[in-house]
């Protein structure tokens, strides 16, 4: 296979892959997550979400959980492969979309187990930087220590050449982010605003279409908060330094990227380092991958259904960057309302929403659509 390049080889290979379960590291870590109260603080407050189910348990444990619950996104690291490093080694990754579909809580000490299988590979002509690329789709299936299904996660994936990417300059208007003293004030001002409902009850008969969910604002990001969210799972996979490093390196010599000191240094760079993410990409600097925006959005569903509620479904669509320095408002609306024929988590009555993100240039930065469900008057 030709580094970097999306040949017909490379991609036949990958393809035979297509079904094939995979059991290997699932991101930072090897085998089971085991959902101690450490782990699910550290997720918690690395997205900047203090929700007292997460972090409290006297709190926690007079909800009708009974006790401290995993945030809904932390399933999105379960997936045992994604487009980021499966195949047509060399080529680079951008996420189109991903999928969430929830069965019920993950209260803590629960263990989540999960096998990822890739469903489809395409290749396209690629819009980001010409030539061509290749759109992967995986599908994780998550349980728990009991062999209940907990979650189902979905992801579509864009690959593009190497080369490309340096002569792209699709994004080289695209200014970084500079605040006034007044932005920032504007920015704590609306972080105040922020409204949990708690142990306030939501009723699925006093929603209705066009009601607007209170917003929940991110940012401005900084590296400080980068590493808060992408050190939550400890070291692992490309987070490793010194012997391991250049091991790494060593079973996989086309990942690193060769910096300004002439060290070998792995890509994951690019989501807090503009300089990093300028030289590989071609782009104005660091971006977030999307993981966050799953957290945040996860943040504003949880922050409006309150404790009774149940998240059940989310799709996001990402259809441009998050910079390092950015802030971003996240938003829902009502779509719809629908009674399931079987219950999850003890609900059937069903709330939809369409989500989406705006950033401090008015850019539209994610779209998708929610599902949640909530406690009816009727008792069914």
């Amino acid at each position: 296979m030709e580094f970097g390049k999306i040949t017909d080889d490379a991609v036949e290979k990958l393809r035979a892959r297509i079904g094939v379960e995979r059991k290997g590291s699932a991101m930072h870590r090897r085998g089971p997550l085991r959902l101690t109260r450490n782990t699910i603080r550290r997720f918690a407050i690395g997205s900047g979400d203090d929700n007292p189910l997460y972090l409290k348990p006297e709190y926690a444990q007079a909800s009708r959980f009974g006790s401290i619950i995993a945030p809904p996104s932390i399933v999105g690291f379960m997936e045992r492969t994604n487009g980021a490093s499966d195949g047509l080694p060399g080529c680079h990754t951008i996420w189109r979309e991903a999928a969430y579909e929830w069965y019920r809580p993950m209260p803590v000490d629960d263990v989540l187990d999960s096998s990822t299988y890739l469903r489809r590979v395409e290749v396209v002509p690629s819009k980001f930087g010409g030539g061509r690329a290749a759109v992967q789709d995986y599908e994780t299936r998550i349980w728990n220590q009991g062999q209940e299904p907990v979650a189902n996660y979905q992801t579509s994936w864009h690959r593009f050449e190497r080369h490309s990417a340096e002569r792209a300059g699709k994004y080289k208007d695209r200014e970084l982010a500079h605040y006034t003293p007044e932005d920032i004030e504007r920015i704590k001002a609306d972080y105040k605003k922020e409204r949990r409902r708690g142990q306030e009850v939501l009723w699925w008969e006093d929603i209705n279409d066009g009601d607007e969910l209170p917003f929940v604002v991110k940012g401005p990001t900084t590296q400080i908060s980068k590493f808060a969210f992408e050190s939550w799972g400890g070291p692992g996979g490309w987070f490793v330094g010194h012997r391991l490093a250049f091991e790494l390196f060593e079973k996989h010599p086309g990942l690193p990227f060769i910096n300004e000191q002439g060290i070998p240094e792995a890509p994951v760079a690019i989501h807090w380092s503009n300089e990093r993410s300028q030289k590989i990409l071609g782009l104005p600097g660091a971006y977030e991958a999307g993981y966050e925006r799953t957290s945040w959005i996860v943040h504003l569903l949880m922050n409006w259904i309150g404790d009774d509620g149940f998240l059940h479904r989310l799709t996001q669509r990402y259809p441009t960057f998050n910079l390092l320095g950015d802030t971003t408002w996240c938003h829902g609306r009502v779509t719809g309302k629908d009674v399931l024929d079987e219950p999850i988590d003890g609900k059937r009555h069903a709330v939809r929403c369409e989500i989406w993100t705006v950033n401090q240039r008015g850019d539209t930065t994610t779209t998708g659509e929610a599902v949640v469900l909530l406690r009816s008057r009727s008792g069914q």
